[in-house]
């Protein structure tokens, strides 16, 4: 175990273990307390709690580390991987973790720098609370309950990540303000985006593929964005439950959709009709997931018919400028006016 309070430290290369195991005192294995400049590279973590965890101070590196957790915990019970608190302008880059609870877990802690973290089979790759301009970029996370779980936190960016077959979700926001999600991968998850009761934030260029709900949009959520994602082969593409005015077009460019039926007759790369949803069908297998085991069956056809005749009010011009090609892409939306 290593406690690290002096300014300027390097510790590279070794491999560090024997911290106690009691989460609620705090004990990890590598601890900096209120220092600044310090740095942690290349070193093999092995944890009964917290891997590295950073108290206060900051300007630190945290570089290609692995961190594992102890196995025979429950997940419950083990520490994060890496932990900020009250900790700021620090680069946590190129680390591996393994078998911890959280992956990288921030707490107040504000404009960091987190980029190209991997980790597989975690609780939450990356879960933050009440933090504010950190820069989330290229970290890949798999098979874990959630990919990056971000809750009551402002102007955040979150770009170029990739999130792969998790169980819940592959981006959480709850509680999100004025942020920016460009160019992330949300893949095979059971939620791709889940947006709880966040407002006015921009969603550009990623692409949800496979997921159950490409994009759930819940609680009041409003003010949001989505422009020249690719909304592809997810088995419900958006899911809105009592949300307020979210728009998914902006400066004359929708997003595409795999299952966008229309046409593009002046070639321009956008849709000649909107893009609408079925929402009866979607709404029964969102609320009722096992509902999905009679998808294509008689009765949902016979529903999604239905809901098309009915014309159930303002899904007829969910995206009014739907791109017809995966490869169109979307001018960024900047302080756009939502109005449906």
């Amino acid at each position: 175990m290593l406690i690290l309070t002096a300014d300027g430290i390097s510790v590279s290369g070794l491999t560090v273990r024997g911290s106690g195991a009691d989460l609620a005192q705090d004990e990890a294995v590598i601890l900096i307390v209120e220092a600044h400049n310090v740095t942690v590279a290349d070193c093999r973590v092995e944890a009964r709690a917290f891997g590295i965890y950073l108290q206060a101070g900051g300007d630190h590196h945290i570089l290609r580390n692995e961190v594992l957790g102890d196995t025979s915990l429950p997940v419950a019970r083990r520490g994060n991987g890496i932990h900020l608190w009250k900790t700021e302008n620090n680069e946590v880059r190129g680390n591996h973790l393994i078998a911890v609870r959280d992956g990288i877990y921030l707490s107040f802690a504000h404009d960091n720098l987190i980029q190209s973290n991997q980790g597989r089979g975690l609780r939450y790759g990356i879960h933050y609370m009440y933090s504010e301009r950190n820069t989330l970029t290229e970290n890949r996370f798999a098979e874990c309950t959630g990919g990056i779980a971000l809750m009551f936190s402002k102007r955040n960016r979150i770009e170029n990540n990739e999130t792969v077959d998790n169980r819940d979700f592959g981006i959480l926001c709850q509680m999100i303000e004025h942020s920016r999600f460009e160019g992330n991968r949300v893949a095979g998850n059971g939620r791709g985006f889940y947006v709880d009761n966040s407002a006015v934030n921009q969603f550009v260029s990623n692409r949800l593929e496979g997921n159950g709900v490409g994009a759930y949009l819940t609680a009041g959520s409003e003010e949001n964005v989505f422009t020249g994602n690719r909304f592809n082969g997810n088995l419900i593409q958006v899911f809105e439950d009592h949300p307020g005015a979210n728009a998914f077009f902006a400066q004359g460019r929708g997003n595409y959709w795999s299952d966008y039926a229309g046409f593009d007759w002046n070639n321009d790369g956008i849709g000649e009709t909107p893009y609408r949803l079925n929402k009866a069908a979607s709404a029964l297998m969102a609320q009722a997931p096992v509902a999905r085991w009679f998808w294509m069956s008689p009765a949902l056809t016979l529903l999604d018919w239905w809901d098309a005749r009915l014309g159930t009010p303002g899904t007829e011009s969910f995206d009014s400028f739907p791109l017809v090609s995966e490869s169109g892409v979307a001018e960024p939306a900047v302080e756009t006016k939502v109005s449906r």
